[in-house]
């Protein structure tokens, strides 16, 4: 819809082909269908979100228009937002909808012809004036420029069948394989899955590779459910845990303000003043009951301060500072937001989101391979590479 917007307010004539029966799905179920629509944070913080190599090719989409410029752009428009925990910004409304409708209005507005529950079969070079021929359901269109804007493989219910992939790769294009993103995570251990409910701040998880290595660690919060862990800092390692084949790993550190050598004192000291107090009391206290007295089980040290081992207490320590769990997958694309992988961005020249195989064919959103956190971070990237496509096709 941002493409399209763009485009047309460019005074092109612009189709906008919808495979169903309305446009925007993944906006009205997105932030629990209040729709978190970008983010507070700009600049080099910005597209450090997204990794080194991903940031760097959205840097032009992300600076000529920021999350400030998408804010100015929907309450112009009539639709207030507010800021939220974790630099997030919502509708005022708290309605998912308003946003879906806003973008509709805009199109209607400056010209765009939407054409619903059209599913696009092929995408070909026309042998006549205009250089594309897209064949739907309902028969071929010919056009000048074609902006592929199908979205990846994430929540499959909203259409997200990974269409985009096969159009691409016809024109020429690669694919770095696709992975799900930003999805809960899928944990084998009973001990765990039983704290289900439970939910942590300032907990620090990490994801480690068969090596032991940190590939990206968070601490924002962590939901346990009764399949494993959810929540904004779990979701955010999907990606990288899927990527692992398997072989993935997560560490918790509980406390990761103080350091191991801190902690061995404070239990020392507790079971020197408290003898008689019982182990879980005398761990963090921003730590929830349930969640202190399974780590004091996991290590056998039920029972009073004054009872606590040298080796017990060390295995606490080791706990609380560098727990490591096993997690094989994520709950797959039926429940990621995003699809990390994609068409490869050195195929893409990112001022314009224009192929470099195919001159009038231009990629954007989440078919490319770019994701970054939960936060706003891939809507606003979407609608900052959406719009440049916009601007050129």
């Amino acid at each position: 819809m941002m493409a399209a917007l763009c485009a047309a307010r460019r005074g092109r004539s612009v189709l906008l082909l919808e495979k169903n029966r309305q446009p925007g799905l993944k906006i009205l179920i997105s932030g629990g269908g209040r729709c978190n629509l970008t983010t507070t944070r700009s600049g080099a913080d910005l597209e450090a979100q997204y990794g080194a190599v991903r940031g760097r090719f959205l840097r032009h989409a992300l600076r000529s228009f920021p999350p400030q410029a998408l804010r100015e752009l929907v309450e112009a428009a009539g639709l207030p937002l507010r800021e939220e925990d974790l630099e997030k910004l919502f509708p005022v409304s708290q309605s998912a909808r308003d946003v879906r409708d806003l973008f509709v209005r805009l199109c209607q507005e400056a010209g765009v012809a939407l054409r619903t529950g059209c599913p696009v079969r092929e995408v070909v070079q026309a042998a006549g004036p205009r250089r594309f021929a897209v064949r739907t359901v309902d028969g071929m269109v010919v056009s000048d420029s074609v902006v592929l804007a199908t979205g990846g493989l994430s929540y499959p219910k909203t259409g997200a069948t990974g269409d985009g992939y096969a159009m691409a790769a016809a024109f020429g294009h690669g694919l770095v394989p696709t992975v799900p993103a930003l999805a809960p995570l899928w944990l084998e251990t009973p001990w765990l899955r039983e704290l289900q409910g439970i939910v942590l701040h300032g907990v620090q998880i990490a994801v480690l590779d068969p090596a032991g290595r940190i590939l990206l660690n968070r601490t924002r919060p962590i939901l346990i459910t009764h399949r494993g862990l959810s929540g904004p800092a779990p979701m955010d390692l999907a990606g990288d845990l899927e990527e692992l084949h398997g072989a993935g790993r997560v560490s918790f550190d509980f406390a990761p303000g103080q350091s191991r050598e801190e902690l061995d004192r404070m239990l020392q000291a507790a079971a020197a003043a408290h003898g008689a107090r019982a182990v879980v009391g005398a761990l963090p206290e921003h730590l929830p009951e349930r969640l202190r007295a399974a780590l004091v089980a996991l290590v056998g040290a039920a029972g009073p301060l004054a009872a606590l081992t040298r080796v017990q207490r060390q295995g606490l320590v080791a706990a609380l500072k560098d727990l490591r769990l096993p997690v094989p997958k994520s709950l797959g694309f039926d429940h990621a937001e995003v699809t990390r992988g994609g068409v490869p961005l050195a195929e893409v020249d990112p001022r314009t989101m224009q192929s470099r195989r195919v001159p009038g064919l231009f990629v954007c959103g989440e078919l490319l391979d770019v994701d970054g956190p939960i936060g706003g971070f891939n809507f606003q990237a979407a609608f900052a590479t959406g719009r440049l496509a916009g601007l050129t096709a």
